[in-house]
């Protein structure tokens, strides 16, 4: 089985932390880095090139679709997985069209999470990842 490579982007360390290590430990994953900050996500995934970035952006002050936007520009090969506590209004739709592959909410179990990160890099190429909403 190829690993999925994985980057995780999450202003609360703990929770970062704790995801990078249960994500470690599920056959098939390899977390590659985390962070809390943003730029520091966007040299990581420029040099290490992973297959999925799992961001939160709840901390993020304005709009945050459009820091989505920055950080899938910053590594268009990547699937930018939205990984939040809620949705504003029509964020989900934003985020979307930003670039994100995926919106998903935590509260999830990690082998729930696995599995839709694995659905994720089957369906479809991250670079061709347009929506039309």
């Amino acid at each position: 089985m190829k690993q999925i490579t994985v980057l995780i982007l999450d202003d609360h360390p703990e929770v970062s932390s704790r995801l990078a290590k249960g994500l470690s430990g599920i056959v098939g994953f390899h977390v590659v880095g985390h962070t809390t900050n943003p730029v520091m996500a966007a040299e990581f995934a420029h040099q290490w090139h992973p297959q999925v970035i799992i961001a939160d952006f709840s901390r993020v002050k304005g709009e945050r679709s459009a820091m989505a936007r920055w950080l899938k520009d910053n590594s268009p090969e990547s699937h930018l997985v939205i990984y939040s506590t809620l949705y504003l209004d029509d964020e989900r739709n934003d985020f979307l069209r930003a670039g994100a592959a995926s919106c998903l909410l935590k509260g999830m179990t990690l082998n729930e999470l696995a599995a839709e990160l694995r659905k994720i890099c089957s369906d479809k190429p991250a670079i061709a990842a347009q929506h039309t909403i």
